[in-house]
């Protein structure tokens, strides 16, 4: 939003840029909206804070150094081509008015009005904590020879006059040393460290077993979550309310190997297969048993699988000459029986020779239970007529 500030401005019909220059001089105002309520007169609000300690003379309270103030700035003169700059500003305790001005002579403040400052100098050269720098001095020692050889020598004689007491220094030092007090601080100390660095490792350790721990719960529970959801749609679209069991692998994997072995049928397969069984079903009972193998389980080859489906069209025709009266002779072209050509290779033409005998033997079965119905139907007829006079 920063580079369209200088887009996002209202400019009215009667603005013109000949007459106004700005939309600020349009308005009336100034740029500095409040601290430039005074700016006809030199002056400009800004935030003073104050250089060092002062006294109220007001209230004759303590202002600290630090303390900020809404100072009204103005420039009252120039210190060769430096600006002298007065501040103007009211006490936070009273009514009393700070008045304040630069002193860059001195470089410092110079307290005009309303208050004085708080006095904490003192003299350097008094104490021997603090190192004097003079900057005269130092050029000195650096340019002229003759007057550093002299202060190297008031610095031996200092030494030589300090010598006695820096021995007494060390004198007490050594009476009052024990290297095994000492050794057994410092190995304390070392020992504190090694309990809060091992501390912070076993802590270290503890929080990652945790964040892993609180990962996987989150991992788990967003899968329990997903089941459950999957779980109340599949009841909801079944209408089920018994609640669901969680899923096996081994049923899975058997229900793998059933779609894999085995064709499922729907439950209208299934009943339409079982009334073409029962139609093409032969009235009377047979006593043909089926081929078992080995283990005793029946395992119908092909030859029998063909033995079968000739013998149920031929009970479905059957069932309908019953119904319908007796058949009209039917060819084997019409029947749909082509007998194959014998071809005079071993081992693979076994199994045709065997075909084409079943299909000659069912063909002569057949036209005698053709003849067998033929008969019958006439005997049912003749006892009809008989029963009628």
């Amino acid at each position: 939003m920063g580079e369209r500030k200088g887009q996002n401005f209202y400019y009215p019909p009667d603005f013109d840029y000949k007459k106004h220059k700005s939309l600020n001089r349009y308005h009336g105002t100034h740029a500095l909206r409040e601290r430039a309520k005074k700016i006809s007169q030199g002056i400009l609000v800004i935030r003073f804070e104050m250089p060092f300690n002062i006294w109220c003379l007001g209230c004759n309270n303590h202002v600290g150094m630090g303390v900020r103030y809404n100072a009204e700035k103005k420039k009252i003169g120039m210190y060769y081509t430096t600006p002298l700059y007065e501040f103007r500003m009211k006490c936070h305790l009273c009514d009393n008015y700070f008045v304040i001005r630069t002193d860059p002579k001195n470089f410092d403040y110079e307290l005009v009005e309303g208050c004085s400052r708080q006095e904490k100098r003192f003299e350097p050269s008094e104490i021997d904590q603090v190192d004097t720098s003079d900057s005269d001095f130092s050029h000195k020692l650096a340019a002229d020879a003759m007057f550093k050889t002299e202060h190297q020598e008031e610095d031996k004689s200092k030494a030589t006059n300090e010598e006695s007491r820096m021995e007494k220094i060390e004198w007490v030092q050594e009476r009052l040393r024990d290297d095994f007090a000492a050794n057994q601080a410092l190995r304390a100390q070392f020992r504190v460290y090694e309990f809060i660095n091992a501390h912070s490792k076993y802590h270290s350790i503890i929080a990652e077993h945790y964040l892993s721990n609180e990962v996987v719960f989150q991992k788990e529970k967003k899968e329990l979550t997903e089941k459950r959801a999957r779980d109340d749609d599949l009841r909801a679209r079944c209408s089920l309310s018994i609640p669901l069991v969680p899923e096996d692998p081994h049923d899975k994997k058997v229900a793998g190997m059933l779609s894999r072995y085995r064709t499922v049928k729907s439950y209208d397969e299934r009943q339409e297969e079982r009334r073409s069984e029962i139609t093409s079903k032969r009235i009377f009972s047979s006593s043909s048993t089926p081929s078992t193998s080995s283990a005793g389980v029946s395992v119908p080859s092909s030859v029998e699988r063909l033995k079968n489906s000739i013998r149920r069209d031929r009970d479905r025709r059957i069932n309908d000459s019953f119904e319908s009266g007796p058949a009209p002779k039917k060819s084997s072209l019409s029947l749909g029986i082509v007998r194959k050509s014998v071809k005079q290779e071993l081992g693979e033409n076994e199994e045709e020779f065997e075909m084409l005998n079943v299909v000659e033997s069912d063909l002569k079965e057949e036209k005698k239970e053709e003849n067998g119905a033929k008969s019958t139907c006439g005997l049912v007829a003749d006892y009809d007529s008989s029963g009628s006079d």
